[in-house]
């Protein structure tokens, strides 16, 4: 990782990757809004970004925010994140599955009243910032109940 205003490098260890950034724990951290390069290697793939330092936690690490990177590293990155997480439609996995392998309590339920299914779901945010597919199942299905 170096810092391209101050050509300033330093080697880090790279985290929570996904297609926008990283996190990036080093115990010397640059400034919110510093602008660095990266080159990753991960598990034999090698891929190089522009980036932005989003967020600071001196002496622990940097949230950083992907500004720049090549199509041919961008299809690195995705082949890297496949290989290290499941399946995800976010990154061009669809995996097949069978309406009959599927237990009652993941099967989605029917959506007869779509507003109360969205006001329900609105009324979790506000409280949370991040829904599980468990959790968005729960509340879709006591929404379209008719107790609400």
């Amino acid at each position: 990782m170096r810092e391209i205003a101050s050509g300033v490098s330093t080697w880090a260890t790279f985290t929570d990757i996904s297609l926008h950034g990283c996190y990036v724990e080093a115990m010397s951290t640059f400034r919110i809004g510093a602008k660095v390069g990266l080159t990753m290697e991960v598990n034999g793939f090698r891929l190089e970004s522009n980036a932005e330092v989003r967020v600071v936690y001196p002496n622990l690490g940097m949230g950083i925010c992907f500004t720049s990177m090549s199509e041919a590293d961008r299809e690195l990155l995705r082949e890297l994140l496949r290989s290290l997480s499941r399946p995800s439609v976010i990154l061009g996995a669809r995996p097949a599955v069978n309406s009959l392998l599927v237990s009652e309590p993941d099967r989605p339920a029917p959506v007869a009243n779509p507003a109360a299914a969205l006001h329900a779901v609105m009324n979790f945010f506000d409280q949370r910032h991040i829904l599980s597919r468990e959790e968005f199942l729960r509340i879709l299905r006591k929404s379209q109940s008719p107790a609400t």
